[in-house]
């Protein structure tokens, strides 16, 4: 049957190390100071990030590794089939959450194995209570929507219906076991993504931005300092007394600076042209 994990341990792409506009800006600091220092003069830099992908591709990540994780320590034999991301709306209270969609080849007998492992170890069980009864009991400025009782949720857990109380369960279950687990497995897995692939590469995110940055990749100075002398000739009428570098209009028409840039480089290639003839000419004597 299946049933739904949620990867508790997962912090969110707001604030904590993940925190997706903290690492982007990270990011763009280190390219401005390392061999694109010249990047952040680009009209459209505000449009780079990690890429549309991104959460996508950590969510993916993180699923696969929580549930490897989960098997290794409980001896479950969980399979992902799918995984989900949910955001919400504001970040006041809550933060983003990883959906495990897993299967099970019998759920009440593994139900009935975890519930005797914490039931018949009074360590665990007492550890299992406290954890339940710590973060499910209402106080002054939360409300609490589950149980807090572990002996309820001993029941609970036997309905698949009830994929909350079973996530939750299985996730406390792997920090009493392991304690800290979970909060070293959110760091270990954003070590790799950091360390061993290209996620937190920036790249432009907008097609403004990708077909600047193609121009910049091709004619880079040429184009850097095109633009500079086009923002100067195109100052903002109500920005004449502000310093030089915050003169400049930020509603530049994209497709007639590109008109412009292009005749600047047909410009370039005629001079380039004009004097690889002349310096073909033959040289007279005495006019050397």
């Amino acid at each position: 049957m299946k049933t739904e994990l949620e990867a508790l341990g997962f912090t969110g792409f707001y604030q904590g190390i993940w925190d997706q506009g903290e690492n982007e800006y990270g990011a763009m600091q280190m390219l401005k100071y390392g061999d694109y220092d010249d990047i952040e003069t680009l009209e459209f830099i505000e449009y780079w990030g990690f890429g549309e992908d991104y959460r996508e591709k950590v969510m993916k990540e993180y699923a696969e590794r929580y549930v490897e994780f989960v098997n290794d320590v409980l001896g479950t034999n969980f399979t992902l089939t799918s995984q989900s991301l949910w955001s919400p709306k504001e970040y006041n209270f809550q933060t983003d959450k990883v959906f495990c969609d897993v299967e099970i080849e019998d759920f009440d007998g593994l139900v009935d194995r975890l519930v005797k492992m914490v039931s018949t170890d009074l360590d665990l069980y007492n550890v299992m209570r406290k954890t339940i009864h710590d973060n499910h009991t209402s106080c002054s400025g939360f409300i609490s929507f589950m149980d807090n009782d572990i002996d309820e949720w001993f029941g609970l857990i036997q309905d698949p219906e009830n994929s909350t109380y079973f996530s939750y369960f299985i996730a406390y279950l792997v920090n009493a076991i392991q304690p800290g687990s979970l909060r070293q497995l959110n760091e270990d897995i954003y070590g790799y993504v950091s360390e061993n692939t290209d996620w937190h590469l920036p790249v432009p995110e907008t097609d403004e931005a990708k077909e600047e940055y193609q121009l910049y990749s091709e004619y880079r100075d040429t184009y850097t300092e095109f633009l500079k002398e086009y923002r100067k000739n195109h100052v903002d009428p109500t920005r004449q007394d502000w310093p030089e570098d915050d003169r400049r209009r930020y509603d530049v028409d994209w497709d007639e600076f590109k008109e412009a840039f292009s005749k600047h480089l047909e410009f370039l290639e005629a001079e380039r042209t004009r004097l690889e003839y002349l310096r073909n000419q033959p040289v007279i004597p005495g006019l050397e």
